[in-house]
């Protein structure tokens, strides 16, 4: 399930818990468990995607870094 599916069902989930029919205890805090695992889910994805794009920019931040070096080094 990709993270945007992820969001849809919670947003569904929230939506059955908020409706003013009533539903069994059961079946709520199914809904409940379902929805705090999907919410463990994104968070466990944007940590990744956080990771990756501190990498990229580091590796961004490094190649700036080294090159007026070289120019230096090449006499410009």
């Amino acid at each position: 399930m990709t993270f945007e599916e992820k969001l849809d069902r919670l947003k569904k989930i929230v939506e059955e818990l908020e409706s003013p029919e009533t539903m069994a205890l059961d079946t709520s805090l199914e809904l409940f468990e379902e929805g705090v695992g999907i919410v463990r889910s994104c968070k466990e994805l944007l940590e990744q995607a956080e990771l990756r794009i501190q990498n990229v920019t580091e590796e961004e931040s490094e190649e700036d870094d080294s090159e007026p070096a070289q120019d230096i080094e090449n006499g410009e």
